[in-house]
């Protein structure tokens, strides 16, 4: 089964679970959606990753579920999030996932985040404030 990692990313935290996930995923290929376009034909399972600003999933990730939302209830579907506020979780993602995507995924998660002023420095932890025994277990959801 071949499964597409598809993510946008402004601090990096996105791109690093994104990372994380193809490492966990043998037969996956992660896509960075400003950089590429994916022919999301070719794959049997999509996982989507956004970061979140100011309540809002990145928009070149809105823009491509906007885009390609009937291709996407067809396939097998798992989104994350990178948010620094783990108590507006569920509120993040029911004002940016429709409710029949939200409906048909396998499985949604925030894998925390942090906040854009206290980005990690090079030279430190550049998974700070990620979890990811959470990264790990959505994985699971498509060996």
């Amino acid at each position: 089964m071949t499964v597409l990692i598809i993510y946008s990313t402004k601090s990096g935290a996105t791109e690093q679970c994104a990372t994380i996930l193809s490492q966990e995923l043998s037969e996956s290929k992660t896509c960075n959606i400003e950089a590429e376009k994916p022919n999301i034909e070719e794959f049997d399972s999509i996982i989507i990753g956004a970061g979140v600003r100011d309540g809002k999933i990145y928009k070149p990730i809105r823009d491509f579920i906007k885009k390609n939302k009937a291709e996407l209830l067809t396939k097998r579907m798992g989104y994350y999030i990178c948010n620094e506020k783990p108590k507006k979780t569920e509120e993040i993602i029911e004002a940016n996932f429709p409710e029949d995507l939200r409906e048909a995924a396998i499985c949604i998660e925030s894998f925390g985040g942090y906040k854009a002023a206290s980005l990690p420095k090079e030279d430190s932890d550049q998974l700070k404030g990620i979890i990811i025994e959470n990264v790990k277990a959505f994985a699971e959801h498509f060996k």
